[in-house]
């Protein structure tokens, strides 16, 4: 391990630790992995008399009661993957409580939905509950309210939420936990001679088509596949988040940290963003989007410059004032993201109208 690799890994002081739903099912026992829990709280036992702020992601609910049911594999239908989040949502929390309370840890549960980080006070409000809990030695055990989230509502998948509390929260590490080793140069199933990267200083297109197909799990019962998890480290190390992505089958958070396990380490960017920028360009989800010109998209990225309303070719979706908003150039690349000055039908009426104040103004505008 190099020295670089290693210290930042051990001093790491604020901890976000995602946890997929081929660790934490035990399919065979109908259930929750009951063995990996034990394990894992022991772990986090060890970091936080380190002095280590840890914050868990768990995805397993639905994967849980799918087992609890009877269900082979992740049922179609949205009305039945809520219930079996409702059931095993109770199974993995009592499991959770009853694994940390061996260890003289409390744990609190946090169910969120999109709407939280989209609207900005939601998402403060978010941020002081994270931080209180924190201060009275409560670690937030974090889900998607997977039981009554609609499509409207759905941060996506616990990959992307992960990444997003990392973000909200200021975190110094997102360890992304699954069942395979780490990221490969090609792909492990296949070619026997593919080698594991141990450090990764940047996310490129070339690591994020390593990563294969957005969609791709090869699993019955988890959401997101690798192509998921590097976008969530993507997210994480733009805004200076350090990343490490490991099997939690073979691997205790404390190993990661301590032991020179295995894994890949993601960079982040030395420069950090503030609160606002992050909630702007990462955390938030838009409502809508716009498409501006090339001369707009000239004028955000090297003139500093608002959007207005004399670039905008086109509005997409339905929104209010002060709703978060894409701006995308002609091609559909996204380019920048902001809080809207007009409702989308408004907005409509002024395309191309010289003299208005601007859609977006560049304090409220952050660019890739």
């Amino acid at each position: 391990m190099s020295d670089l690799r290693k210290n930042l890994l051990a001093e790491a002081k604020r901890i976000v630790i995602k946890l997929g739903s081929r660790i934490l099912v035990d399919a065979g026992n109908k259930g929750v992995n009951l063995e990996f829990i034990k394990k894992f709280a022991e772990s986090i036992a060890i970091l936080q008399k380190a002095g280590k702020e840890i914050a868990i992601v768990s995805s397993g609910a639905v994967g849980t009661g799918m087992a609890r049911l009877g269900h082979a594999k992740k049922p179609q239908n949205i009305a039945d993957k809520q219930v079996c989040a409702a059931v095993g949502q109770i199974d993995l929390m009592h499991a959770y409580r009853n694994a940390f309370e061996k260890e003289g840890i409390t744990v609190g549960q946090i169910l969120l939905s999109a709407e939280d980080f989209r609207d900005r006070n939601r998402y403060k409000n978010l941020q002081n509950t994270f931080n209180s809990m924190l201060k009275h030695k409560v670690i937030p055990v974090i889900n998607e309210n997977d039981s009554v989230a609609t499509a409207e509502i759905k941060v996506g998948d616990n990959d992307k939420l992960s990444s997003d509390v990392a973000l909200f929260w200021n975190a110094d590490l997102l360890l992304l936990f699954t069942d395979e080793d780490g990221l490969f140069d090609s792909n492990p199933k296949t070619n026997p001679k593919a080698r594991m990267l141990n450090l990764v200083p940047e996310i490129t297109q070339e690591i994020l088509n390593l990563a294969g197909k957005p969609g791709e799990t090869g699993s019955l019962v988890s959401t997101g596949g690798m192509h998921s998890k590097i976008e969530a480290v993507k997210a994480a190390a733009r805004s200076g988040c350090n990343a490490f992505l490991a099997n939690g089958t073979k691997i205790l958070p404390h190993q990661v940290l301590f032991e020179n396990a295995a894994g890949t380490l993601f960079l982040g960017n030395a420069k950090k963003l503030g609160s606002r920028k992050k909630w702007l360009s990462f955390v938030s989800t838009p409502k809508g989007s716009i498409t501006i010109d090339d001369g707009g998209v000239n004028a955000i990225r090297k003139k500093n410059a608002s959007v207005l309303p004399v670039g905008i070719e086109s509005v997409s979706g339905h929104f209010g004032e002060k709703d978060l908003i894409d701006v995308k150039d002609s091609k559909g690349n996204k380019v920048a993201r902001g809080i809207s000055r007009f409702d989308s039908e408004n907005l409509r009426k002024i395309i191309r109208a010289k003299n208005q104040k601007e859609a977006i103004h560049k304090n409220d505008l952050v660019v890739f």
